[in-house]
């Protein structure tokens, strides 16, 4: 018993050794994290390539290329951007020049082309090497489907380029010199970006100089580009490079612009638009051209070939081929003339936005959609068989609904048109969908008002949709125009049963299409089998989601069609989520008898990133919690094996734990909610803590959080790594009573969380950024029980808010008040009481929390001035407040430079009011206009 006694002492007195070796997270640590980015798999699950860069982009990462079938791995300092060959033999990706390195030129101010530039590198499999490098690399490409060929487009030399691989025969290169070129040119390298065409048995490349674009078959040796000569106006020509003698062969030349190459999945046919003159940029008038078999035809004119009464090719849409080549499809509009008096000075021309309560859309949405509403063009497509040509699109229709290859006879259009004016207020939002005959043209309506957003069945004879006025879903017979109710006799509810807000719940989601064109159908816990034509009855083939308290969500892993359910070992792959313990799992389940089988556990950690090999039993996932960073693993059908350890600093410093915790709430609401702790919790010991919180966000307990700097909220393992417990609680609401609601589950969670007995009941905060900013600020108003505040990007006033704009979107704040998030459930006029109520501004007398904000100017989600409103309110009053306005911002900070600021003010604010830090200078004397930019104000006053 005493050796037991004594190895015990041994264990914990060495525990506590080196966990005293461990260091607390600071602001400088954040360089130190990485991510994986770009994880893929080679078709037949041989090769795992993966980009691992840091965190925040400042610092470098590398490449790790791993072969399943060896277990061996490598990693290239700074690689990213890889291509896997389609043979497998080769790797090709690029190697960017170091941070510091690009940090000390642009901090020495040399000009952007003489910058250092990125690097091609080319692995070669077997031998585990480097074979080559290419140097100021632009970007590549690598045949999909045959081997040997690599495209590679150079940014051009400041000197005259080196020939720094093996060169072809004398003979060969004799023979091209004697081809007549048209192009005269001294030193075509320092003309313009040229492009490589590198053999990877024989190692030697040919150029293509003055290239603007260039296009490579999938499935064949197949490649056509464009010229163009930067020092002159127009371009030189469109051509096909022969791979057998490395000529360059004539397609078309003379014109002033060839534009929107596009080729063939075998390499049969080349499209291109293509203009003849033009006056200004703005003003080409394309024609479109498509090239088989050497014959070059011409689809559109300029006089109207093809093309409707007073309509126009487009040249903002790339024209593309169905996946059997049977079809063109290419985008006409409108021809819009302008009367325009050439006769006006620009100081002449009236700026003015003209607002029309009739307008389809409000000016500010029109300003956010300009590009897209200038180059708005309609489909057509051109019969490759026969040459007739078939007009899918009208104005009336906003958006067609294909399949994946494009050929299918019916297909659905659908037109928001008569439901926009509404958009400002109701939601969700409705449209009509029409069935359009793709042989035809005809297109007649299916679906009147609706909010649904229909899935197309493989076999193109279906849609699948839900209904929100029903609240179920239903088949669509697209031949016949018939519609089928799919879940009105199953006696469960599909709509989402916790949905909250004043407004038609929706569906639990899409599961996909199983191999025989099943539709499968997702209640709140299981997966129902669903024939489309209601012939045979629906089935539950999960079972036991309900009793489980888990849920099934099937996995659609194919990337060129997400519609489809993917199978690993002909099981339906599924992921399970145990709701109690928040903590996923994939299992595969038999398409006959449905029993599941386990195929990967994560034993309390949450799964993510899947990609599967499209041609073997391999599958990428990446495992986390709260203490383990997503790293890649590859499962191979019998074993998983971790591919990378992105994070092995972690190890140095303080982290901590994560537990779920549930509570009653005031109204008697069962409600769960997280708690971190710091990794040397003490439950004798007394913690500042902070709550943070949005909506529900307890099934994210066992998720990582990477030390970052803030966007806009708290960082988890910051927090705990110094000493804060963190409490993230759900919120449930109630229509009408946003702020009281968040009142009812944030304070009460708190409550709940101080009869503990390890928190320190005088030192709590909460934050929150957005709709969290929101709650804050409301809160403040109401309870004094937090030492300090800190909202992001809050609304304060509803009342002016809700007839305000979202800029960046410029859609109207009204439909989010009466319909969504903000939960009024009423108009302004109607609810007057309700938006009062609930708006913190007019509750600032009552304030005695200290409240930092932060609001930015260019906040597109929420009006700048709601921070304003509340800042100016609290000076008035004398309330301690500090509102950060980070310049051409956005609602989350984009610019690393501002997140460090942020994270170092907001932590030095709360450990002035918790930790009873130092208060900084920027809070006791602010930061003038005159030294912002010089005196960031981070000193701490002396105490």
């Amino acid at each position: 018993m005493l050796k037991k006694i004594t190895l015990s002492l041994i264990v914990l007195s060495f525990s506590l050794s080196y966990a005293q070796q461990k260091r607390s997270l600071t602001h400088d640590d954040y360089d130190l994290w990485k991510r994986i980015e770009s994880p893929q798999v080679s078709d037949n699950g041989k090769l795992v390539v993966t980009s691992v860069s840091t965190a925040i982009t400042r610092g470098d990462g590398y490449l790790k290329i791993y072969n399943v079938k060896t277990g061996k791995s490598s990693k290239f300092h700074n690689g990213s951007g890889a291509k896997i060959s389609n043979d497998n033999k080769f790797v090709f990706f690029l190697q960017k020049p170091d941070h510091q390195t690009i940090r000390v030129e642009k901090k020495k101010e040399v000009k952007k082309e003489k910058q250092s530039k990125n690097k091609l590198l080319i692995y070669d499999v077997a031998t585990n090497k480097i074979i080559d490098s290419v140097l100021r690399v632009k970007s590549f490409d690598v045949p999909k489907k045959y081997n040997d060929w690599l495209i590679i487009e150079k940014i051009k030399n400041l000197k005259p380029p080196k020939d720094t691989t093996q060169t072809k025969s004398k003979e060969a290169k004799d023979a091209k010199e004697k081809k007549k070129d048209s192009i005269k040119v001294k030193n075509p390298a320092l003309e313009a970006d040229y492009a490589l065409v590198y053999n990877l048995i024989s190692k030697t490349s040919d150029t293509i100089f003055y290239i603007k674009s260039l296009k490579l078959a999938e499935d064949a040796l197949a490649l056509y580009f464009t010229k163009t000569k930067t020092k002159k106006k127009g371009d030189i020509g469109i051509y096909q490079y022969d791979f057998a003698n490395g000529n360059e062969k004539v397609i078309d030349t003379g014109r002033y612009a060839y534009d929107r190459l596009a080729i063939d999945k075998r390499g049969d046919y080349l499209t291109f638009l293509s203009a003849k003159d033009s006056i200004g940029k703005d003003s080409l008038k394309y024609e479109l051209f498509y090239l088989t078999k050497n014959n070059l035809k011409q689809v559109t004119d300029t006089l109207g070939k093809n093309l409707r009464t007073d309509w126009e090719l487009s040249g903002a849409q790339n024209p593309y081929f169905s996946e059997h080549s049977k079809r063109l499809y290419f985008y006409t509009k409108p021809i819009v003339n302008y009367d325009i008096d050439t006769t006006l000075l620009k100081e002449e021309i009236p700026e003015v936005d003209v607002w029309n309560y009739k307008d389809k859309l409000i000016q500010p949405e029109q300003k956010s959609k300009l590009a897209s509403l200038k180059d708005k063009a309609y489909l057509s497509y051109i019969n490759l068989s026969n040459d007739n040509v078939i007009q899918l699109q009208d104005e009336s229709i906003n958006n067609m609904l294909f399949d994946t290859d494009k050929e299918q006879k019916y297909v659905l259009g659908n037109s928001s048109s008569p439901y926009d004016v509404e958009r400002s207020w109701e939601y969700p939002w409705l449209s009509d969908y029409y069935i359009i005959n793709t042989e035809t043209g005809m297109k007649q309506l299916a679906m009147e008002g609706t909010s649904a957003r229909p899935y197309l069945s493989p076999d193109g004879n279906f849609s699948v949709y839900f209904e929100g006025k029903s609240q179920h879903w239903w088949a669509l017979d697209l031949t016949n125009n018939k519609k089928i109710n799919l879940t009105q006799n199953i006696g469960v509810p599909f709509y989402d049963v916790e949905d909250d807000h004043p407004a038609t719940a929706g569906s639990y989601g899409f599961g996909g299409f199983d191999k025989e064109g099943f539709a499968l159908l997702n209640d709140q816990f299981d997966i129902w089998k669903v024939d489309l034509k209601s012939i045979k009855s629906p089935i539950n083939i999960t079972k036991d989601g309900r009793k489980k308290n888990v849920e099934y969500r099937t996995l659609r892993l194919d990337v060129k069609n997400r519609n489809k359910a993917s199978y690993f070992k002909k099981q339906l792959l599924i992921e399970v989520f145990d709701r109690t313990h928040k903590t996923n799992t994939i299992v595969g389940l038999n398409a006959k008898s449905y029993r599941a089988k386990e195929i990967v556990s994560a034993d309390k950690m949450l799964l993510g990133g899947f990609r599967k090999a499209s041609e073997a039993d391999i599958l990428l996932y990446t495992e986390e919690n709260f203490n383990v960073f997503p790293d890649l693993h590859c499962f191979d059908g019998k074993k998983s094996k971790q591919i990378t350890d992105a994070n092995p600093q972690q190890k140095d410093f303080l982290w901590g734990t994560s537990e779920k915790f549930s509570w009653t709430a005031y109204d008697g609401t069962k409600l769960d909610g997280i708690i971190y702790k710091p990794e040397n919790f003490d439950a004798t010991k007394k913690y500042p803590l902070i709550s943070y919180f949005y909506e529900k966000r307890s099934n994210s307990l066992n998720s990582y959080h990477t030390p970052r700097p803030s966007a806009s909220t708290v960082n988890m393992s910051y927090l705990v790594s110094n000493d804060y417990v963190v409490f993230v609680p759900d919120i449930v609401y109630t229509d009408g009573k946003p702020g009281q609601s968040a009142y009812n589950c944030i304070v009460s969670g708190v409550d709940a969380v101080e009869k503990l007995g390890y928190i320190d009941s005088d030192n709590m905060a909460i934050q929150g950024q957005s709709w969290g900013g929101y709650q804050v600020a409301y809160l403040v108003t109401v309870t004094n029980k937090f030492k300090a505040a800190m909202a992001g990007a809050p609304v304060s006033n509803m009342t002016s808010a809700y007839g305000g704009i979202r800029w960046q979107s410029g859609l109207s704040r009204a439909f989010q008040y009466e319909k969504t998030q903000s939960r009024i459930g009423k108009t302004l006029w109607e609810g007057f009481d309700l938006y009062v109520e609930n708006s913190p501004v007019f509750g600032i007398p009552k304030i005695e929390t200290p409240l930092l904000m932060m609001h930015n100017d260019a906040d597109g989600a929420v009006p700048y001035y709601q921070g304003i409103e509340m800042f100016m309110g609290m000076r008035r009053l004398n309330k301690p407040a500090w509102l950060l306005v980070y310049n051409n911002e956005a609602h989350n900070l984009r610019k690393q430079k501002n997140r460090q600021d942020l994270s170092i003010r907001m932590m030095q604010f709360f450990d002035h009011y918790l930790k009873g830090a130092p208060a900084p200078k920027w809070m006791t004397e602010g930061v003038s206009q005159v030294r912002k930019g010089k005196d960031f104000g981070y000193e701490l006053e002396d105490k």
